[in-house]
């Protein structure tokens, strides 16, 4: 009897565990896991370290993924001239063009789910203005901003300006939660811990990516926040369902290395490529190119406090003794044309009557009428950014041809950082400061007053990096802006007044006018759109239409 009980009962145990395996075969077979899906990393190599992380004072390489993580309440398109609604869907501005009134959407959010006000407006813009760096100075016109509602923000000017095209700049006009003095336990908006919190690595955007790590020197990573209204709507530059899960800017500060890591697949876009290779990337099916107008230029201020370049006859001499076409063509191979003043080929403001002529002779008598016969009797320091193939080559095109002139020059290049930091010695002490400092410029604002302020006002310590002093320039310009809202004619007649006094004084020279482009893996689609010349080396990576 146990026997057999024994072998029913294992009889059973047998039944049930066979039971079990079909019943796990069948359940495998018709509720099988699906396999996570690989997210799409994109990589974009930039040539220059970041500056810093908050979004009310950056003012430099940083631009280059702010608008990725933060918002502005318009866009701007300057090629069709026409503003993008961005968290404002709608505006307004009265008869006297001194009130602008801006409707939000009402489904935006930021990073940390809280919904995006009328008040998160009014404390990220008056943020910028109260702590004065950056682009803060283009905001002057801003008399008080009104809360109407949760959903209606009204501007007051103190006189007419262009607002639209202030609120769509790439610096200073980002929208972030008011959380901000929570989570840093600040007593203000203005209070350094805000800053502090910003620059550990942390965000408080809108946008449609969040930031994720923070490496200036070395890369910044953002990963897509599934909860940004464009996904949804199709937002500013068309959001594309195939955009990049993961948007990876990696620093590598040379162009021919961007070259290499791009056809060894590992990076996504170069920012950079020696223009000599662009034709066989062109050729390559493997590669995409896109070449697109740009508001970008390369320019040089010159040490007017530091001599002999205190003597304007002295750096006329050098405006006259710089290859301007050579260097087109050898720095650039073409993709570039001659500057005529600072503002860029394009922009509103640009006249075609500010170049300087390459002339030798004259180069040579201006310097023999500043007491100069026999050349300088001392080496310059030219200061530019390592790795930049670009400005290596224009700065040794510039050294070639000053040494017949009897002007020899030492090029010095440096990390970004460093030659920022040697320049702004000069306004304490010119001696301790570079005597020719190369660097590119683009806009904050679509406007002359971003490239005249910025590099030849005397309340522009940051950027006015040839220290040049001159009131009736000053006036001019800071006149000039007035009139931007209410009589273009009249601006217009000034900003061109201004440009004058700078092609005589020669402060600073421009040198070309960039034309953009951008190389990528072919995995990389609708890079085209993903660009625009408002927002300088920014790659709208929510645009982009990502294979693989």
């Amino acid at each position: 009897m146990f026997c057999m009980a024994l072998r029913s009962r294992l009889i059973v145990v047998v039944g049930i565990v066979i039971a079990v395996i079909v019943v796990g075969i069948l359940v495998g077979i018709f509720f099988r896991p699906t396999p996570a899906t690989a997210k799409k990393v994109v990589v974009y190599a930039s040539l220059s370290e970041m500056t810093t992380a908050d979004p009310s004072t950056e003012f430099s390489n940083s631009i280059l993924w702010l608008p990725l993580v933060y918002e502005t309440l318009l866009w701007y398109d300057p090629i069709n001239n026409k503003f993008i609604p961005g968290l404002a869907v709608n505006y307004t501005v009265s008869p006297d063009g001194l009130v602008w009134t801006f409707y939000l959407r009402k489904n935006a959010v930021f990073h940390d789910g809280t919904p995006v006000t009328a008040y998160a407006v009014k404390i990220s813009i008056e943020r910028t203005i109260a702590l004065g760096q950056g682009a803060a100075y283009v905001l002057e016109p801003i008399d008080r901003i009104e809360v109407v509602d949760d959903y209606t923000v009204r501007f007051y000017l103190k006189y007419p300006a262009p607002l639209d095209k202030m609120l769509a700049m790439p610096y200073g006009v980002y929208i972030f939660s008011p959380k901000v003095v929570e989570y840093t336990g600040a007593k203000n908006y203005t209070d350094p811990k805000v800053a502090e919190w910003f620059n550990s690595g942390r965000d408080a955007g809108s946008g449609p990516y969040k930031l994720v790590k923070w490496d200036p020197e070395n890369e910044v990573i953002l990963e897509k926040f599934p909860n940004w209204w464009g996904w949804r709507e199709r937002g500013y530059l068309l959001a594309n369902p195939n955009a990049p899960d993961v948007f990876i800017v990696k620093i590598v500060k040379d162009a021919v290395t961007q070259a290499t890591l791009l056809k060894a697949g590992q990076i996504d876009i170069a920012q950079y490529v020696p223009p000599e290779e662009l034709e066989n990337f062109k050729k390559d099916p493997n590669y995409i190119v896109v070449i697109k107008p740009s508001y970008q230029n390369l320019v040089i201020l010159l040490n007017t406090k530091k001599p002999p370049l205190n003597n304007p006859l002295v750096r006329k001499a050098i405006a006259h003794a710089i290859p301007y076409e050579d260097i087109v063509k050898t720095a650039r191979a073409g993709y570039a044309r001659v500057s005529s003043g600072v503002i860029p080929y394009g922009m509103w403001g640009h006249f075609e009557d500010f170049k300087y002529e390459y002339n030798l002779t004259l180069a040579k008598q201006l310097l023999t009428e500043a007491g100069y016969p026999n050349g300088i009797d001392r080496v310059l320091v030219l200061t530019y950014t390592a790795g930049d193939i670009y400005e290596q080559r224009t700065a040794e095109l510039i050294k070639i041809s000053l040494a017949k002139i009897g002007i020899n020059i030492e090029i010095r290049p440096m990390s970004w950082e460093e030659q920022w930091a040697l320049a702004q010695k000069g306004w304490e002490d010119p001696e301790a400061a570079q005597d020719i400092l190369m660097f590119y410029w683009w806009p904050d604002i679509l406007s002359p007053i971003t490239y005249l302020y910025n590099m030849f006002h005397s309340k522009s310590k940051s950027f006015n990096l040839c220290y040049y002093e001159n009131p009736e320039f000053e006036k001019l310009i800071e006149e000039a802006y007035r009139f931007e809202g209410t009589d273009p004619s009249k601006a217009l007649e000034l900003y061109r007044k201004a440009q004058e006094i700078l092609y005589r004084d020669v402060p600073g020279i421009g040198l070309w006018d960039m034309v953009e482009y951008r190389v990528a893996k072919n995995r990389v689609g609708n890079l085209e759109n993903s660009i625009n010349p408002a927002y300088p080396t920014v790659v709208f990576a929510q645009a982009l239409n990502v294979k693989g």
